[in-house]
């Protein structure tokens, strides 16, 4: 895990020192995502959440962006065991990286982009006596992303489908309910990027 967050900065700061002022943005990121939780002894349903941030970008030769954000990110999951509904909530940071076109005299932007990411749990709803305790669970998370999006100027609306990687327990926890359990699903953003230039 350490390994990987150090690879996550040095990218970042790949990024900021290669770019100049003008192809700099910072922004605000709002959206929502349906997520299942990957489960083998019980069927999950799809349930509704959000997500919510701050987003950086950096323009980059040859069409491609990098965009790091830091979000409030829910993962919520609907189980057949549990009466009520189950969230948790990360602090998730993905780097986006983007290669995109620019349309419309530059104005208009197309792109495609994946998201490695990685994430701390830091809340937890609906527990009951069927759903294991924080000293049960790795509250630290890590997967990819993969979708697209398009800016228009300052408006910018990205889709992406998002698998989580390695397990939401403990290899002590004998819980069948959650064994090799990991969240995934859509996500629909919408972030309002200011500053920089178009080039």
């Amino acid at each position: 895990m350490k390994k990987l967050v150090s690879i996550f900065a040095a990218v970042v700061i790949a990024a900021v020192l290669s770019t100049d002022a003008d192809a700099r943005r910072f922004g605000i990121k709002a959206g929502i995502n349906v997520t299942d939780l990957d489960v083998e002894s019980v069927e999950a349903v799809g349930a509704l959440g959000y997500q919510a941030g701050l987003s950086w970008q950096f323009d980059l030769p040859l069409g491609f962006a990098i965009q790091p954000d830091i979000l409030y990110h829910v993962n919520a999951t609907k189980l057949d065991a549990v009466s009520e509904q189950l969230s948790f909530g990360y602090v998730k940071v993905p780097v986006n990286i983007q290669w995109g076109l620019r349309l419309a005299d530059r104005k208009i932007r197309v792109f495609g982009q994946a998201s490695p990411f990685v994430s701390y749990a830091v809340t937890m709803k609906g527990t009951t006596d069927n759903i294991p305790t924080w000293d049960d669970m790795n509250r630290f998370s890590y997967g990819a992303g993969l979708g697209g999006g398009i800016q228009l100027g300052f408006l910018q609306l990205t889709a992406e489908y998002n698998w989580a990687f390695g397990n939401s327990l403990k290899d002590k926890t004998t819980d069948e309910l959650f064994n090799k359990g990991n969240f995934s699903g859509y996500t629909v953003s919408l972030a309002f990027m200011f500053g920089g230039k178009r080039k």
